[in-house]
């Protein structure tokens, strides 16, 4: 994700990800000692600190280590570190369970920030396809979760297509089929379930591939809205 922006971060990255925290800080650390950055690339660091951070569970400094580079990537106007802001901060804010449990306002502002990342990443035009598809994937799993977030606020009176949505079984899902097998061993069991997952999350699973884990993501969406 960060290689994008220095060769270094990717490196420290690829230690975060194999689950080697104090190493990656490390790298980090001298990275910013050792080399004279560009603004771009302290925020990118900064960004890769907040991701160390959600992954050994400091949700709280994680979030507003995350805001402040947001901010930040606002002002020096750079598109593609609005959107990993974005990404991190809304990582950092579902670690806190904020993000599923966000007020109406919280919602609206949040659905803002995932649309207009998404909107950003539509123009991007020099970044390779698999950076792109990561980020796109991200905002597709927090606007998935928002969805689902919202069923919260839906009124009394309709209750009842509240619980019918909340409620439809994943193999009612388009292209799940034999599938729903392993997809419930994994803990979705439902359309909701699917359509907030990962879709890195669901290649892992047996006989789901690249192409169809968001393919599957996308179809639960579809039958949720059309519920």
């Amino acid at each position: 994700m960060f290689g994008v922006y220095l060769d270094s971060l990717r490196q420290a990255e690829e230690l975060l990800e194999k689950g080697k925290h104090n190493e990656a800080i490390h790298e980090l650390n001298l990275l910013e000692k050792g080399v004279d950055l560009s603004d771009v690339e302290k925020l990118a660091a900064m960004l890769l600190n907040c991701k160390i951070m959600i992954n050994i569970g400091d949700f709280e400094k994680s979030v507003l280590l995350a805001k402040t580079a947001f901010r930040k990537s606002i002002d020096l106007s750079h598109p593609l570190l609005v959107v990993d802001s974005t990404i991190v901060f809304l990582e950092a804010v579902n670690g806190l369970g904020f993000l599923y449990d966000s007020t109406k306002k919280e919602q609206t502002e949040f659905v803002k920030m995932i649309t207009r990342s998404e909107d950003i990443l539509k123009s991007v035009k020099d970044l390779k396809k698999k950076d792109k598809d990561f980020r796109t994937n991200n905002l597709g799993r927090f606007r998935g979760i928002m969805e689902h977030s919202q069923l919260k606020t839906v009124p009394a009176s309709d209750k009842a297509i509240k619980t019918k949505i909340s409620n439809i079984p994943i193999e009612k899902v388009k292209g799940v089929g034999q599938k729903a097998v392993a997809l419930k061993e994994a803990g979705y069991s439902t359309a909701v379930d699917l359509s907030i997952a990962s879709a890195d999350d669901l290649v892992k699973l047996k006989g789901i591939g690249a192409t169809t884990a968001p393919k599957l993501i996308q179809a639960a969406k579809d039958l949720i809205e059309s519920s």
